[in-house]
């Protein structure tokens, strides 16, 4: 095997079980939600939770992002030179400074906890208390986030992808534990508390393989160090183009929750189709911003711009299929997965629009992020700032008028316009840093969404069929009924993109052929 092919084997192989891990750490944060939201319903109590939860993980995704961002290059770039103490040196300045930097938003959150729940439909009563204490309690966890975000870079720069992936598990299972043994003792109270012990977790969880790798804290504040300068400029535009679309998160979650009920039912819907998707990419950026950043740092920029080709490709023929698939499947998969207890058919129909909404963003939001880490690699962050600026921009002129036609559907429907907008203007932004980078990008999108609709019409009619054949209700009917649809689609697209030669199906083929021909 040759050093090129040995390489993308690795990467393949790093990916596929880093993807695995994830996507079923996303499915179990999944079912603790839906199980909580099947225990308490979607309105009242239930919606300042989801909203309270969702505050301080907006405000601090802007510094966590940025910290996410600057220390995987820093880190392992003093680890590939095997200057390992200046790589402690500066992981331990970073933890120090970073958390106090957090303390103060802390403290800022809460000063801010009276003034956030007046801007929504939580503005008075018992209501209003309860929403205000909460956000009280919830600002803390701004600091283990911040933790969080720091040990998995000194990981994942160390070549430990597994437990950063692993990560929400444990506070998936705090809150699935908790709803079933104290849940109707202590209600969404008790929820809420659970759920911050289980977010605690996410970073303490990474001490001991932090530790096992070699890792040591020692308390450190150089502020005027060298390598927290490079950091310093790195982030600056990073927390610029972070917070516009934070802000844009911030944005849809206050106007959302002027609907009654549609908070818990939004989140939900994010959490299956946005977050799963993105746990998907943060799978293949985990490993491939390193080695987008260790070409670049060789000079080798035909590297560069293979590795981008073909992780752009493979994206596009994963999620096309995957955004026609949620719409065409749509209602049976909501109730399968959503129509128990609480949840009523209302619900549901509410559910299923805002699905077919999101759905549209899955190419935007997904392909932005591999071309964000594009531009990282390369030391340029103005541009993806810039471009974040761009986004919220139109997120929230279009959900300004969107709302006025379509209620509180047009927020999603504005989310996912900015998204594809956006990703159109990375694509050209790119092409104008580096040059031509992915020679049949177009020709593979056309492919693989011819194939994406005839399989998203198979998986109709299947399932229009199935409705019609089986009229039971049961657990295993909704399986079924799921289960047919989305296997006849995969066939179809499968068939497809072979037929079509997607470029980057081909390599698969003719590797099966050589395996078949010995």
């Amino acid at each position: 095997m040759n050093k090129d092919a040995s390489k993308t084997k690795t990467i393949a192989t790093s990916v596929s079980y880093v993807t695995v891990i994830m996507i079923l750490s996303r499915m179990l944060a999944f079912v603790s939600n839906q199980i909580a939201l099947t225990t308490y319903g979607t309105g009242g109590y239930m919606d300042i939770y989801s909203y309270v939860t969702t505050i301080p993980n907006t405000i601090f995704n802007v510094f966590g992002t940025a910290l996410g961002t600057v220390v995987i290059p820093i880190y392992a770039g003093h680890l590939a030179k095997g200057e390992d103490k200046e790589a402690a040196r500066f992981a331990n300045n970073i933890i120090t400074i970073s958390t106090a930097f957090t303390a103060v938003l802390v403290l800022i959150g809460i000063g801010l906890s009276p003034l956030l729940p007046l801007l929504t439909s939580f503005n008075s009563g018992e209501e209003y208390s309860f929403a205000v204490k909460a956000l009280m309690a919830m600002m803390p966890i701004m600091i283990f986030y911040g933790l969080n975000y720091i040990f998995q870079g000194i990981l994942q720069s160390r070549g430990k992808y597994g437990w950063p992936a692993f990560v929400s598990v444990p506070s998936s299972l705090v809150v699935i534990i908790y709803v079933f043994t104290l849940g109707d003792k202590y209600g969404v109270a008790g929820l809420l508390a659970a759920t911050f012990i289980g977010l605690s977790l996410q970073a303490l969880i990474l001490i001991p393989p932090a530790i096992a790798s070699g890792f040591r804290y020692r308390p450190s504040f150089e502020i005027k160090n060298e390598d927290l300068i490079t950091a310093y400029k790195m982030t600056l535009p990073i927390i610029l183009g972070v917070s516009a679309y934070q802000f844009n998160m911030f944005f849809n979650a206050q106007m959302i929750a002027n609907f009654d009920g549609m908070v818990s039912l939004t989140n939900t819907v994010q959490h299956m189709v946005v977050y799963m998707v993105l746990a998907f990419v943060y799978s293949v950026t985990a490993v491939v911003y390193p080695r987008l950043s260790a070409s670049v740092s060789k000079g080798n920029m035909d590297e560069y711009k293979q590795t981008i080709s073909v992780v752009l490709k493979a994206m596009t023929a994963l999620l096309l299929p995957v955004t026609f698939g949620f719409i065409a499947v749509r209602r049976p998969l909501l109730q399968l997965v959503l129509n128990w207890g609480e949840i009523t058919d209302t619900d549901i129909n509410r559910a299923v629009i805002l699905l077919v909404i999101y759905s549209v963003s899955i190419i935007g939001v997904g392909l932005k992020e591999v071309i964000d880490r594009a531009f990282y690699a390369i030391k340029s962050t103005i541009i993806p700032a810039v471009n974040g600026v761009v986004i919220m921009v139109v997120n929230v002129v279009l959900g300004i008028v969107l709302i006025n036609f379509f209620g509180a559907y047009g927020i999603p429907a504005a989310y996912s316009a900015a998204a594809i907008i956006g990703l159109i203007v990375q694509l050209i932004l790119l092409k104008k840093k580096i040059g031509t980078f992915c020679p049949g990008l177009g020709a593979d999108f056309i492919k693989c969404l011819i194939s994406s609709i005839a399989m998203a019409a198979a998986a109709t009619a299947a399932e229009y069929g199935m409705d019609m054949l089986l009229k039971s209700d049961g657990v295993a009917m909704r399986i079924i009924k799921l289960g047919v649809p989305v296997a006849i689609g995969v066939i179809v697209y499968a068939i497809l993109v072979i037929i079509l030669k997607v470029s980057v199906v081909s390599p698969v083929i003719d590797k099966v052929k050589s395996i078949l021909k010995k």
